[in-house]
């Protein structure tokens, strides 16, 4: 036989151009015991092809399915009612959605508050600091002063003594 008529065969059929006659020449020859080793590769597909039991449906599965076809073509289709729905019906989701961001903002805030009034304390802290706290009594100023001026002379005279 000639085997690159085959060859050919192989190639159109995998190229899907083969008719039903050259498809079964593929079988014919590939069902012999001597294939070329370059044709080797593709025996097992067309031997396989051959060997396959074809399975037949037997005439009952086809009154069934045919049972089936008509019951339903008889059966009423189901009819749909529209629904009617309204405004606030409608606006339901938004409502949900707007409640969600005001119990998000809300915690956002009150998360907040703890750390501002911190820092405020912190702030008046600090400003004590740098700067104390003047009495509105102006005779307790002038005593603080002379009592820092009466400390620096003590200390100034027992320096000296």
């Amino acid at each position: 036989m000639d085997y690159k008529y085959i060859e050919q065969l192989v190639d159109r059929y995998f190229a899907c151009e083969t008719s039903l006659e050259e498809e079964q020449i593929l079988r014919v020859f590939f069902a012999q015991e001597t294939v070329p080793v370059s044709l080797l590769q593709y025996r097992q597909l067309f031997v396989e092809q051959t060997e396959a039991k074809h399975e037949v449906l037997s005439d009952v599965f086809d009154e069934r399915i045919l049972a089936l076809v008509n019951g339903q073509q008889k059966a009423e289709p189901k009819r749909v009612k529209a629904r009617i729905i309204s405004m606030p019906q409608r606006l339901r989701p938004l409502y949900k959605a707007a409640a969600c961001v005001a119990v998000v903002l809300a915690l956002g805030q009150a998360a907040q508050m703890p750390y501002s009034e911190r820092e405020a304390e912190q702030e008046n802290i600090a400003r004590s600091m740098v700067k104390p706290d003047i009495q509105k009594d102006e005779n307790a100023v002038a005593k603080s002063d002379s009592a820092v001026k009466e400390k620096t002379v003590t200390s100034t005279e027992v320096l000296s003594n």
